[in-house]
């Protein structure tokens, strides 16, 4: 504290030096950058000199009292902190469990077959995600295990390759947490068009076939079915 006293008096020393150089104009430089420099400095000093002698003036047990409560303040942040990654994660586990009886459903319509009830759908899913909150799941098991086995519990196929794409998905192949299907799965290789053997023996009546007037078959394009993508939006 006398240092910072030291300290605090000097800086007030050079305050008036650097007023009679300026007043004699035989400083050389900006005087009011160097005097708002030293007038920080000098705040700074004297505001640590009474943090010090605040902190001097507290009983042993006003000290143990504030760091009972800085405790209580970081474990209340951790634990915020904590929430806000679960609750994200079940978000991830709702989207992606929602995904994929989108695509049963669509699946099940294209074989005209009766789909399944979307509001019973949805009930039971949230009863299953709030089972997986209530015993803390969220947090503790990776993403693609809650998927996997909510999907089990709803009769819901289980198909890795809809969330290849997804960051969780993707963090999961490379960190292999315990539990997680993506853990073993990798990606399909892309299969590759077969080359054709002879270009000049192409069927001239085939759709496919080199045009002289259309070569790259533009006229034709729209006219083609566009295949629907699994991947999620």
């Amino acid at each position: 504290m006398r240092a910072l006293e030291l300290t605090a008096e000097r800086g007030l020393e050079q305050l008036d030096d650097l007023r009679r150089q300026a007043l004699e104009g035989s400083y050389q430089g900006d005087p009011a950058l160097a005097y708002s420099r030293i007038s920080r400095a000098i705040r700074q000093t004297v505001m640590l000199h009474a943090k010090f002698e605040d902190e001097a003036g507290k009983s042993d047990e006003q000290k143990k009292a504030e760091t009972a409560a800085a405790r209580a303040a970081e474990a209340q942040r951790a634990a915020s902190a904590e929430a806000g990654r679960k609750a994200h994660q079940k978000r991830q586990v709702k989207r992606a469990v929602m995904l994929a009886a989108d695509v049963e459903s669509d699946a099940a319509e294209a074989r005209g077959e009766q789909a399944r009830d979307y509001a019973d759908l949805y009930v039971d899913l949230h009863e299953r995600l709030d089972d997986y909150d209530e015993y803390s799941d969220f947090g503790r098991l990776a993403v693609g295990a809650v998927v996997a086995n909510i999907c089990r519990v709803l009769g819901i196929e289980f198909d890795p390759a809809l969330w290849e794409d997804e960051p969780w998905a993707i963090a999961e192949m490379v960190e292999k947490p315990k539990g997680s299907p993506f853990a073993e799965w990798e990606p399909p290789t892309p299969e590759t068009a077969p080359e054709t053997a002879n270009d000049d023996e192409a069927d001239p009546d085939d759709p496919g076939a080199d045009d002289e007037d259309d070569p790259y078959g533009l006229a034709e394009e729209d006219d083609r079915p566009r295949r629907r993508s699994r991947s999620p939006p």
